[in-house]
């Protein structure tokens, strides 16, 4: 059952991430987004982006290491 602390919760943690995301590099922005949201295939994402799929997977493993490193940042200010 959802509380009004844990909704709060969720809704800072969603705008902490959206922040986050917002301070990526757009390449990095771009893959993530067409993997995590869009839920696209590396093969689909590299058809998409016209990028070989080894940068693809290249991208998307600093992309995730530069959101977690955003989001502890961001969690410590």
């Amino acid at each position: 059952k959802e509380t009004p602390e844990s909704a709060l919760l969720q809704s800072a943690d969603r705008q902490l991430v959206q922040e986050a995301l917002a301070r990526l590099p757009v390449a990095y922005r771009e893959a993530l987004l067409l993997c995590e949201f869009e839920e696209m295939s590396y093969r689909e994402i590299s058809a998409t982006l016209g990028l070989p799929m080894g940068t693809v997977m290249s991208r998307l493993s600093r992309a995730r290491r530069a959101l977690r490193e955003s989001v502890e940042q961001l969690q410590r200010n």
